[in-house]
């Protein structure tokens, strides 16, 4: 929405500068230098207020300050220096309030006095009063109207509670001690007690009380129970503006503040632990996506969401690190409550007291699942769910740089089908499909679990092991061969494999190694298959 400012003030400046200083442009101003000009525009706009220079007088010698006043318009009153006697003159007026703007602080104060125009306009402020004093409670709504708060009344403590209870619009609250029913500093404390009332800003006042140590005594009381001023009798309109528009500034700020949290809350992947790992605090999302409510979460340890894939090395180097007070970083596949699982990328950092000690551990996670996924589909073979070519490649590369730097053993072992072109022919290439699903679960259970599967295409499979040596490499194939020697597949019964073994060498390489595999496969063949063979 935007506002309409009247503008009647000699310094033509003075508008670039609110405009630059509110720049998001929901203020537009309208500049009007003559009393002509200002009842042009009278009649043509509604105005949300006005800024006019106080000085400013027509050929009769009227203030232009009067003309606006009588249409209601809100008004702000500019002048260049205030004197005493100027300042006699401006408290007559029912204006906003005043600004001196021939310098900064003024114009400043200008801009952030239209924007809590602005925000107070239409909210609701509560007046918690003994109606005996109505002369000064007019004085009170007298001023919460002239910055545009539609102020409710409540004379006595229930009515006041009844009220606040009623309306979740009121954010504001002034409470005079002298409260029929209970005591205004009681009322006070009970507000800032309930967590309904979190976001609800109280003043507290005196103004049926005249002895200065007890106005002294009830303020202390008062700021104690947790009001954000306190305002007695005569009140000082320029030191309450002031005060309240710096409240504005702070509960803006809050605002955006938890905005931000609640934010943060529904879409980042937060928990924070203590120094065992036990979670004392989760995030909505961190709930969402492992499917555990709060309550189920906070006082467990992380391995609650722990999966059985990953490796406990991974928590050892982790736990290592954060031990030594630095940040650790990678990516985590996790189990969800429903057995589902779920990937993340996560950073977790030590928290720490403002003694420097460590009191926890903040860990902010990013959903990668369906990253994971399509990496996983490039790199896995579509019908039987083993690595494929691709990741035989990459798992290769890795070993061999082991090998070299190590010196640690590790051979691959080539499987090829025996017949296979008979199972197609016989019963269809459906049931060729299965069975080779079926042999591709038979080496997975049978393989160690630092082995890796892959298929190498048509009915040939290749195991790559790590830390192994020829002898054991023949082992493992001759267990591999047993097993599906034995295995009673559904639609063809028996089925047999032949296998060849490669051990890497001395100064042999990768293509070296799948040749000398591949050439010993081919021996097993020659030499009536189902059997493991090496060069």
């Amino acid at each position: 929405m935007t506002h309409k400012i009247l503008v009647s003030d000699s310094d033509v400046k003075l508008v670039a500068f609110l405009q630059e200083r509110i720049k998001d442009r929901r203020f537009q101003f309208i500049l009007a230098l003559s009393l002509e000009q200002i009842l042009e525009h009278l009649e043509e706009e509604v105005f949300f207020a006005a800024i006019v220079d106080f000085d400013t007088y027509d050929t009769n010698g009227k203030k232009l300050i009067e003309y606006i006043l009588e249409k209601n318009i809100p008004t702000i009153a500019t002048v260049d220096e205030l004197t005493s006697q100027k300042y006699n003159e401006l408290i007559k007026y029912p204006i906003i309030d005043y600004v001196i703007d021939n310098n900064y602080a003024g114009k400043f104060y200008l801009a952030d006095l239209l924007q809590g125009l602005e925000y107070f306009n239409g909210k609701k402020v509560l007046i918690c009063f003994d109606n005996k004093a109505v002369k000064k409670l007019e004085s009170l709504v007298q001023i919460f109207h002239s910055l545009l708060f539609e102020p409710i009344l409540a004379t006595t403590y229930e009515e006041a509670r009844s009220i606040l209870s009623k309306d979740e619009n009121i954010k504001l609250v002034y409470i005079d001690e002298d409260l029929n029913g209970g005591s205004g500093i009681e009322l006070c404390r009970e507000i800032k007690q309930n967590i309904d009332y979190k976001d609800v800003v109280v003043f507290g006042g005196a103004q049926n009380k005249s002895d200065e140590h007890e106005i002294k005594e009830i303020r202390g009381k008062f700021y104690k129970s947790g009001v954000i001023d306190f305002i007695v009798e005569p009140i000082d309109k320029e030191q309450f503006n002031t005060n309240i528009l710096s409240m504005m500034k702070i509960l803006k700020q809050k605002k955006r503040l938890d905005t931000y949290v609640e934010t943060v809350d529904k879409y980042v992947l937060i928990s924070i632990t203590n120094l065992e790992g036990i979670i004392v605090y989760a995030s909505d999302a961190f709930c969402n996506i492992s499917g555990y409510s709060k309550e189920e979460l906070i006082g467990k340890s992380h391995n609650i969401i722990r999966h059985p894939d990953m490796p406990s090395s991974l928590y050892a180097k982790m736990w290592k690190t954060l031990k030594e007070q630095k940040a650790w970083a990678g990516e985590i596949k996790n189990r969800k409550k429903s057995g589902d699982f779920y990937w993340v990328s996560v950073k977790i950092e030590p928290i720490y007291d403002g003694f420097g000690k460590v009191m926890g551990y903040q860990s902010v996670r990013f959903d990668i699942t369906d990253k994971k996924k399509v990496e996983e589909l490039s790199l896995t073979d579509t019908l039987t769910g083993v690595h494929n070519r691709r990741k035989f490649d990459e798992i290769m590369e890795y070993q061999f740089s082991i090998w070299k730097r190590f010196k640690k053993d590790f051979s691959i072992i080539f499987i090829d089908l025996d017949n296979f072109k008979i199972v197609n022919d016989t019963y269809g290439h459906n049931v060729g499909d299965k069975v080779l699903i079926e042999i591709s679960t038979i080496v997975k259970d049978t393989i160690r679990e630092v082995d890796s599967l892959c298929r190498w295409g048509g009915e040939e499979f290749v195991i790559i092991c790590p830390y192994t040596d020829e002898k054991g490499a023949i082992m493992l194939a001759e267990k591999v061969r047993s097993a599906i020697e034995k295995f009673d597949f559904k639609y063809i019964g028996a089925q047999t494999a032949s296998f060849g073994v490669g051990t890497i060498k001395k100064d042999e390489n990768i293509e070296f190694l799948v040749e000398k595999a591949d050439r010993a496969l081919y021996k097993a063949k020659k030499l009536g298959k189902n059997r493991v063979e090496t060069i």
